[in-house]
């Protein structure tokens, strides 16, 4: 009995092994620019070691020694995850003081806008206020579809901590106590750092009880590749990736203005209490796997879990949201692309399990509106893939070929593709994360697109649910015949 229960055990693990491995497709390459690796995150006068625009390296500085002076702060309340954050941005006239000591100029301290989730309009406008935007480390345990995430944010009063939740040491951090007598946008003088004699960063909330809303716009890389320059580590975004003092805690590099909301941004870092909560209601919601929205990716404004991306844009004519220029006055994605260009939306590392957008999908829905020429179908092929390895599903709908399932009011059209019969991405189509608008015209093409959704047969949870049973049935009558 012994031995057979060890044989179903195996069977068991054997199961849920094979249930998680990809199955491999062909591959299908198309002309996109990847332009989605993000501006770095931060970049601040908190930690985030580098900016797009001039990365320089991070401080030198001795290794972080046992904290002996502060206790570290107690663990956070139950649903809530223990973070760590600097600022980005640039404000003036707060980092002109700075720019002396820091060098690299004005991007040195990280820009909000041209992030890692492409919520930027063409003309570098963002879709929320300055004060309400983040970053989010991609070696976070709950990053996959953190695009457009929201979480409910407080600050926490004590020492800075790193690796083994041990203090870490200022020289760590840009950290200038010769510019202390610096006042934050609200006039309000430095509260001191209690912990400097000592070599450490203790943070004086101004009220640890105040919550704030963040949505996260942007990437903060573990590895950060800049163009024309080689990869290169940012400790602080590595999460225990790295052995590094820096690293060792979620990191969540939030916007200047929101940062000076709860601690003087003097203190280059701050440790956080968050939460993932819904968005507009506040709602609290789960923590692991982080919430995605299966069902709707485009609605106003992308949804949660979704990052936005046009290429080929010569006239540099795009808007993430075009108020009045979507269905019935609402808002729309806009893009003027070139021949080859499109729209790309992608759940950054959602083809795991728990994530998973395609999983069950039974067609895809959307509006188009040709702008150039309204009510004509737009010369674009739509392609669902696998971003992580570049992997297509064979199967492409050219929507020049495939009848419309509606018209609507101003020249809009709407088609429903079936899911398995358009794309044939058979095994695969769990591990999808991506869908991709591209023009296939000879001359440059100008659309909008709203209402962009994904219909499942089931729930994911039911699905989930249904595959666990099959496989507890299966192994049960492979156990069975070994008697």
């Amino acid at each position: 009995m012994a031995q057979l229960a060890l044989r179903c055990a195996a069977v068991l693990n054997l199961l849920v092994l094979f249930a998680l491995l990809p199955c491999w497709g062909p591959t299908h390459v198309t002309a996109e620019d990847n332009a989605s690796t993000g501006n770095g995150g931060g970049g601040g006068n908190g930690g985030q070691e580098t900016s797009a625009m001039s990365p320089i390296p991070p401080p030198s500085a001795n290794p972080a020694a046992p904290n002996t002076s502060f206790s570290k702060p107690p663990p956070p309340p139950a649903g809530w995850i223990r973070a760590r954050a600097s600022w980005y941005g640039t404000p003036h006239p707060f980092v002109d003081v700075f720019a002396p000591s820091r060098g690299g100029g004005e991007s040195a301290f990280g820009i909000l806008e041209w992030g890692g989730c492409g919520y930027t309009n063409a003309d570098g406008s963002l879709p929320f206020d300055k004060s309400e935007v983040s970053s989010y480390a991609d070696a976070n345990p709950d990053f996959p579809g953190s695009c457009g995430r929201c979480y409910e944010v407080k600050c926490v009063d004590g020492i800075v901590l790193g690796r083994n939740d041990e203090a870490v040491q200022y020289g760590n951090w840009y950290y200038y106590p010769e510019h202390g007598n610096a006042v934050d946008n609200f006039n309000r003088s430095f509260p001191g750092n209690p912990a400097e004699k000592d070599g450490y960063v203790y943070v004086r909330c101004w009220d640890p009880n105040r919550t704030i809303r963040v949505h996260v716009i942007d990437i903060c890389p573990c590895w950060y590749s800049p163009k024309g320059q080689e990869p290169y580590e940012q400790p602080s975004c590595c999460f225990k990736n790295s052995t590094n003092p820096r690293s060792g805690q979620h990191e969540m590099d939030i916007s200047f203005w929101a940062y000076e909301r709860l601690a003087h941004p003097m203190y280059p870092e701050m440790m956080l209490n968050i939460r993932p909560v819904d968005c507009y209601s506040g709602a609290a919601l789960q923590l692991s796997p982080g919430y995605i929205n299966r069902d709707t990716l485009y609605d106003n404004m992308v949804t949660t879990g979704w990052s936005w991306f046009p290429y080929y844009t010569p006239t540099h004519n795009f808007n993430v949201t075009a108020p009045g220029w979507g269905l019935s006055g609402s808002a729309a994605a806009c893009a003027e692309v070139a021949p080859g260009g499109g729209m790309t939306w992608w759940c950054r590392g959602c083809d795991r399990p728990g994530y998973q957008p395609f999983y069950g999908a039974t067609s895809i829905t959307f509006w188009l509106r040709d702008r150039y020429t309204p009510g004509n179908v737009p010369p674009l092929k739509v392609m669902v893939a696998q971003q992580e390895d570049d992997i297509y599903c064979p199967g492409e709908a050219y929507l020049n070929s495939v009848s419309p399932s509606a018209r609507g009011e101003d020249g809009w059209i709407q088609w429903s593709l079936p899911f398995d019969s358009t794309f044939n991405c058979g095994n695969r189509a769990n591990d999808m994360d991506k869908i991709s608008f591209q023009s296939v015209g000879s001359a440059n093409t100008w659309f909008c697109l709203d209402d962009l959704k994904i219909e499942h047969g089931d729930s994911y949870d039911d699905i989930v649910q249904m595959k666990d049973k099959i496989q507890r049935r299966d192994s049960w009558f492979v156990c069975i015949g070994t008697f």
